[in-house]
């Protein structure tokens, strides 16, 4: 699974086993940590924060500039790993989340105790900070939450905007403008945005916008104003932060000025070296307009050569469609082998059902707290968000062929 595994989420892995080897690196390495959230119940493309986080690794592992800086990076698509100690040789942080409404009203992922002393220890220590659309939102004044000493910059209100507005580089010196240039984008920006420590913040991006929602209903503001929408901080204790208020919309990052402004800042927070002309990415289509996730160029054919199989501590993986091997932009399929006795770990897809159909032997395949005896011919399909793992049971190798209707399938819990 070595070309998709960039894709999975690692949350079992031991710390000590973690942590060590990425500390010896971080030396000389920036190690890009990128967070993201589930999807919120939007239409396609809309705080597809998953997706989102995804596809910036694709454009930072597509970058000259850091590979230059042989910068190592990081996903957590659905949101922060388990284990804390995961992050802590992070350069750099970035976030691409919102609040949600729970039980207990709307609350930021980043008001968990656990998240909150992580990240408090991180930015002591002056790792960067990026906050892209609502990772800067408090749900309310009173929030225990110091993102204005973090970032330089909060949003509490819930204005917005959605709209095609034009966008002008505010501060053209600064190394996160570098290569910038006026723009028009669609997407949603929020108006007032609190900056109270304007003495570190240096405005990046401005936008003509009318607000048009605002004290919890629909307004329209005419004429439109000028307001920051991108910012850069420079902090007491040595780190650098960022906010931009953009994407709402993951097709946002085909703008290539979009994509320049965020490789600049992700490169700049890490305390690297921003090219006199900006960090540039090769054009990685991201989004179509019908809201698919793109494959540049077709591939038909994977021949029994191309399928490599992948050693693993319970039997072998085969992957035979996925958007990783550019045969497919909706689906993975691949076989699994379970040797006899063995069990693969405990997993679950936050983007993806599963369809397993046993070609060979017997497995017991648990799907939450439900057990199936499965033999060859027997198919389970495995809903999205639900815990599960297959025991052979059998005196042969257990052989499945497992299939997920996602290009792009997220394991969690499977290394």
């Amino acid at each position: 699974m070595m070309q998709l595994r960039t894709r999975i989420v690692a949350l079992s892995l031991a710390a000590s086993a973690l942590v060590a080897p990425a500390l010896a690196c971080a030396a000389d390495k920036p190690v890009i940590v990128l967070i993201g959230a589930r999807e919120q119940g939007y239409p396609a493309g809309e705080h597809d924060f998953p997706d989102g986080v995804l596809k910036l690794e694709r454009l930072i592992k597509a970058s000259a500039a850091f590979a230059d800086a042989k910068a190592v990076v990081r996903s957590y698509p659905v949101g922060f790993p388990k284990n804390l100690t995961e992050i802590d040789d992070a350069s750099v942080v970035v976030l691409y989340l919102g609040v949600t409404k729970g039980p207990d009203g709307r609350r930021s992922p980043l008001q968990e105790p656990a998240v909150k002393a992580e990240l408090g220890k991180l930015m002591a220590r002056g790792v960067g900070l990026v906050a892209l659309h609502q990772a800067f939102t408090l749900p309310e004044k009173s929030a225990d939450l110091p993102l204005a000493d973090w970032l330089g910059g909060v949003r509490v209100d819930t204005d917005r905007t959605t709209e095609i507005a034009p966008v002008t580089v505010a501060a053209k010196g600064h190394p996160v403008a570098r290569g910038l240039g006026a723009f028009e984008t669609l997407d949603e920006f929020y108006p007032t945005i609190s900056f109270g420590h304007t003495t570190r913040v240096t405005p990046i991006l401005n936008a003509h916008i009318h607000t048009q929602y605002a004290n919890g209903k629909p307004t329209f503001a005419d004429p439109a104003e000028n307001a920051v929408v991108a910012w850069a901080n420079e902090r007491a204790d040595g780190g650098r932060a960022f906010g931009y208020a953009g994407l709402h919309y993951l097709l946002a990052l085909d703008d290539p000025q979009v994509r320049k402004l965020l490789l600049n800042a992700i490169l700049w927070t890490a305390k690297g070296d921003v090219p006199p002309g900006g960090v540039t990415a090769p054009s990685i289509p991201v989004l179509t307009k019908d809201g698919h996730l793109p494959q540049p160029e077709q591939r038909y054919l994977l021949t029994a050569s191309e399928a490599k199989p992948e050693a693993q501590p319970w039997g072998e993986l085969v992957w035979y469609a996925s958007r990783a091997l550019g045969n497919s932009t909706h689906v993975t399929t691949g076989q699994a082998t379970i040797r006899a006795g063995q069990s693969n770990p405990a997993h679950w897809h936050p983007n993806c059902d599963e369809v397993l159909h046993v070609l060979q032997g017997r497995i017991m395949n648990r799907i939450g707290d439900k057990e199936f005896e499965m033999k060859a011919g027997d198919t389970v399909v495995i809903p999205e968000g639900i815990v599960h793992n297959a025991h052979n049971i059998g005196t042969e190798d257990a052989v499945l062929s497992i299939a997920y209707n996602s290009a792009d399938r997220v394991a969690i819990g499977e290394n």
